[in-house]
């Protein structure tokens, strides 16, 4: 029995134009009705689940989402944090060095301040655009060493990313590294992942990883689709997720999502 489905949202449960296709919305109802959670998990802030949340009507009590790629775990309403782990202002400054070194773009998410960045670039304009999001321009040496972030992101093209994938490897020993766009490599607290984020939320609301269900298509995804009781990859999903996955669905352009959560409702029922 399931109890609890977890998916990601760009490559997953959205399309290629960012929107829910009927069928998946249809679906997710049909599953809450039943009783089931449906968990958000992205590497989003809180105000782009939001909105995706609210189409869902999942801002309501006894919901969740998983923000900042499992740096923070929130119920939807009353809008809390139940867990959050983040990195410092000093490994931030230290991050910018290096992406400067690099010659990259990048910008960070601060808990008090939000999304700050070094100047305008595209990528951070990708970033405010997908969540609905402002930035501050700062200079990074400015930044308190105890100021406390939930994550660091170098930017760039797909090809910039790629390059630079060696290099931000040093990180790897401390922190979790993790590629979830192909514009961004992003650094969190070692604890932060998505299976992480799940496994907290579980243990907090008393569901066992065998009664859950997660979706992805990038690397970032690995993690929960690893700790699920079922894990399912798109037929978009990047080889890596497809080696991880218990199941393999259709594409987001096919309401892959949706054929599966159909297929468990149906058993369930």
């Amino acid at each position: 029995m399931y109890r609890l489905i977890a998916t990601d949202l760009d490559g997953t449960l959205l399309d290629p134009d960012r929107n829910i296709s009927k069928a998946n919305a249809e679906s997710i109802k049909k599953a809450m009705s039943r009783g089931m959670h449906f968990v958000i998990a992205t590497g989003r802030p809180i105000e782009g689940i939001l909105h995706i949340a609210g189409q869902l009507d999942l801002v309501r009590p006894g919901q969740y989402a998983i923000g900042f790629n499992g740096a923070v775990v929130y119920e939807l309403n009353p809008l809390r944090q139940i867990c959050s782990c983040s990195i410092t202002g000093a490994q931030v400054k230290e991050m910018a060095v290096m992406a400067e070194k690099l010659k990259v773009n990048y910008h960070a998410f601060s808990t008090t301040r939000g999304l700050l960045a070094s100047k305008p670039n595209q990528w951070t304009d990708v970033e405010m655009t997908l969540n609905k999001i402002g930035c501050t321009w700062i200079d990074f040496s400015t930044i308190p060493d105890d100021e406390e972030f939930q994550k660091f992101m170098f930017c760039g093209s797909a090809e910039e990313v790629q390059g630079i994938m060696d290099d931000v490897a040093v990180y790897r020993n401390d922190f979790t590294v993790t590629r979830s766009a192909f514009c961004f490599l992003e650094v969190l607290n070692k604890q932060a992942n998505k299976g992480n984020g799940l496994k907290l939320l579980c243990e907090t609301i008393g569901i066992d990883k065998s009664e859950t269900v997660s979706f992805g298509d990038e690397l970032n995804d690995i993690s929960m689709i690893e700790y699920a009781g079922l894990g399912v990859a798109m037929a978009n999903a990047v080889p890596e997720v497809k080696k991880a996955a218990d199941l393999i669905t259709e594409s987001n352009t096919e309401d892959g999502l949706a054929k599966v959560l159909d297929r468990i409702i149906a058993v369930q029922s």
